[in-house]
């Protein structure tokens, strides 16, 4: 069964859309959704992956939704943190060369 929880906050003028659990097909359309309100709120968004324990093509999808908003309304988007296993799918995906991937999270 798939497990993802989402909280949000403020951080140094960032919305910080922290994402824990998996992200796969049951669970990507909740990300998307969420990436997709923030970035339509706010001139920063930064999606927190140190949580986020796997992501499916779908999560990935969510991902470049929320890039690809962000350039639209010419926001920023980070994704930031993502532990050994996300990096790995990222590297692989050639995501890391499409996203603004960050080791670490706007203060």
């Amino acid at each position: 069964m798939s497990s993802m929880h989402i909280e949000t906050e403020t951080r140094g003028g960032w919305r910080v859309i922290s994402v824990q659990g998996r992200v796969d097909s049951l669970t990507a359309g909740e990300l998307n959704a969420a990436l997709l309100a923030a970035v339509s709120a706010n001139e920063r968004v930064a999606v927190d992956c140190s949580g986020l324990e796997y992501i499916s093509s779908m999560g990935i999808a969510s991902l470049m939704e929320g890039a690809r908003a962000a350039r639209t309304a010419h926001r920023e988007f980070r994704v930031c943190a993502p532990n050994q296993r996300v990096k790995q799918v990222f590297e692989i995906t050639g995501l890391r060369s499409q996203l603004d991937v960050r080791e670490d999270l706007p203060c």
